[in-house]
């Protein structure tokens, strides 16, 4: 009986000793959850204080004066084609990059200062975003830096004219309004009155469109501008453009919710584990 009794002791001890071990790894896991989720919370305030200017037009990608249909209303687009952009980050740097408009009814303004978080196109829903960014990624890339980036489309077919960037852009309107569709019909079409829709235009609109409505073809390597305007905080237009990854300036975070599902994840896994400890202590217990 003796030897029975010092055995389960000595059981008793093992699994004790094994319990305050576990409870104390747990708690470490614990603290590193917080200060992951901590991290996260901070960086996507540092992204909150990035501010945008459009500061010009690409006529080379891009034209003046182009006329659509906007619900019904022949109306003069002002500019269709890649905007220029300037963005500052919350330590003063600067970083110049290119966009094109996403929301043809929310408006932008030439040299206003906006405040901006640069997210990817999944992180606003994806959907005709990620077309975008295809289109962006085999269109306009390959246009602007010669082909050194892949393209699934031939060379030809690369913005590199004027006609080219404006038929981008009614392209990505059309996609991001009506979801795509005949520019016949929806809240977009080509205008058709005393200032119609030039031709060159509408036919790259038309075959941009296509391409992108291609099931498969969708991306996330693009930024997408998230507009705030900063006097009444009321959205401005959205803007999306290519990858800058390089160029040190703001980055989508991904990392920053990486970090908070991460600091979840480890926090529901150190509850588990402790319930798990505690359930072992229990059982020790009856030994």
């Amino acid at each position: 009986m003796g030897s029975y009794t010092l055995g389960r002791a000595g059981l008793l001890g093992h699994f004790a000793k094994t319990y305050t071990q576990t409870v104390k790894n747990l708690s470490i896991i614990v603290r590193w959850a917080t200060m992951l989720v901590t991290a996260g919370t901070l960086l996507c305030g540092i992204a909150a204080a990035d501010t945008i200017v459009a500061t010009g037009v690409n006529t080379s990608a891009g034209e003046y004066n182009v006329w659509i249909n906007e619900n019904g209303t022949d109306r003069d687009t002002y500019f269709a084609g890649v905007l220029n952009i300037q963005l500052t980050d919350s330590e003063g740097n600067q970083f110049n990059r290119d966009t094109m408009c996403v929301q043809l009814f929310t408006d932008i303004y030439l040299n206003q200062t906006y405040g901006t978080s640069v997210v990817t196109p999944n992180e606003e829903g994806g959907g005709s975003l990620d077309q975008v960014s295809w289109l962006l990624d085999n269109a306009l890339m390959p246009g602007q830096n010669g082909g050194s980036t892949p393209s699934a489309l031939p060379s030809a077919d690369w913005v590199t004219t004027p006609a080219q960037g404006a038929g981008l852009q009614l392209a990505i309107w059309k996609l991001t309004v009506d979801g795509g569709g005949s520019f016949s019909t929806g809240s977009v079409q080509a205008a058709t009155g005393a200032n119609p829709t030039d031709p060159t235009v509408l036919s790259w609109a038309e075959y941009y469109e296509a391409q992108a409505l291609i099931p498969g073809n969708t991306s996330n390597d693009a930024f997408v501008y998230v507009n705030v305007n900063l006097g009444n905080g009321n959205p401005a237009q959205m803007l999306e453009g290519p990858e800058f990854t390089n160029d040190g300036g703001p980055q989508p975070a991904p990392e920053a919710s990486t970090l908070v599902l991460a600091g979840t994840a480890l926090a529901a896994l150190g509850f588990a584990g402790r319930r798990k400890a505690g359930m072992l202590g229990g059982g020790s217990a009856k030994l």
